[in-house]
């Protein structure tokens, strides 16, 4: 529950969530629940905002402004409590079945991306290709480790 200018909401973290984070929060860069979870990993408190506020259990019309949940958690103490916040943040994400099995399809697509870049690698004969190539292998593989180290911290 967070209660936003003396109202309470429930949080829902499943598909409408998922479905407010493409719609809303997408860039030309990354998919909304990307950029969300890079967001999180990264320790942004944007990121607090937005998912609490994409998880409200209200008519997306309805939704309070970004300010308004921001002074909300800003009162409850969230972001005084530093990467405990974004623990309790992963706690309730964890509740939803439906954010798991977006979480694992995202961590499927990083494995993928190492997965394509070392075949990628193997193909390539041309000796500046194969550096750049090793590069973004290398890069991939430190991007999926990384991501994987910062979630199990969080508890996801």
């Amino acid at each position: 529950m967070l209660k936003i200018n003396g109202k309470e909401y429930g949080l829902k973290f499943g598909f409408t969530f998922a479905e407010r984070l493409t719609k809303d929060y997408s860039t030309d860069d990354a998919e909304g629940f990307r950029r969300l979870i890079g967001q999180i990993v990264d320790g942004d408190p944007k990121a607090l905002v937005a998912a609490y506020r994409y998880a409200l259990d209200v008519p997306t019309k309805q939704l309070p402004s970004a300010r308004d949940v921001a002074n909300a958690l800003e009162a409850n103490g969230m972001f005084g409590k530093g990467d405990e916040a974004f623990k309790d943040l992963c706690d309730e994400m964890k509740k939803s079945g439906f954010f798991q099995m977006n979480l694992t399809y995202y961590l499927n697509s990083v494995k993928s991306q190492v997965k394509n870049a070392k075949e990628a690698l193997s193909a390539i004969l041309n000796k500046d290709d194969k550096q750049a190539a090793e590069v973004s292998l290398r890069q991939a593989e430190a991007m999926e480790k990384e991501l994987k180290t910062r979630l199990k911290k969080l508890g996801l």
